[in-house]
């Protein structure tokens, strides 16, 4: 019986691992996610801001 209550305790210990592995990870990769959506908004922006200009210059010339 001891024998059973120790593999059933290694496996809870290993799906915990699991959990918190799982956890860590998609953790980082929202923060990872994050970043980017920033870094590619600031360049959308530019663009955007860019394009909106040529359109004026283009209607005032």
């Amino acid at each position: 019986m001891n024998a059973v209550n120790d593999w059933l305790s290694q496996i809870a210990h290993n799906y915990i691992l699991i959990v918190i592995a799982a956890i860590l990870f998609f953790t980082v990769k929202a923060i990872i996610g994050y970043y980017t959506y920033k870094h590619y908004d600031k360049k959308l922006n530019a663009l955007s801001d860019q394009m909106d200009r040529l359109m004026e210059k283009k209607t005032t010339d």
